[in-house]
């Protein structure tokens, strides 16, 4: 599996509340559109005290797709969602290796 790891910071002056709300309301729906998503999951931070607010995760069956996506409209409209509604923002594209399996 091929991911595409987003970590993100709310701005300055945005609850926490108000960010999580955001991402999983807002910008949730527009990656839901991504072509050949296989699986998107967002994980937020239980406590404000953290650096960043959460990690989303966003699988895709091989790399060329998940480098693919933002060239669609789809991935832009994502990306000026998260670049305009975040303080700081990582992207990382990667493959996965699992080690134990649940």
């Amino acid at each position: 599996m091929y991911k595409l790891i987003g970590i993100l910071k709310r701005p300055d002056g945005v609850s926490v509340e108000a960010f999580h709300q955001w991402w999983l309301q807002e910008h949730a729906t527009l990656v839901q559109r991504f072509p050949g998503l296989k699986k998107y999951a967002i994980n937020l931070t239980t406590s404000g005290d953290q650096r960043y607010d959460g990690v989303a995760e966003v699988w895709f069956d091989d790399r060329e797709d998940m480098e693919r996506v933002f060239s669609t409209p789809q991935g832009q409209a994502a990306r000026r969602s998260a670049t305009g509604h975040s303080g700081e923002l990582v992207i990382l594209f990667t493959e996965e290796n699992v080690i134990v399996r649940g």
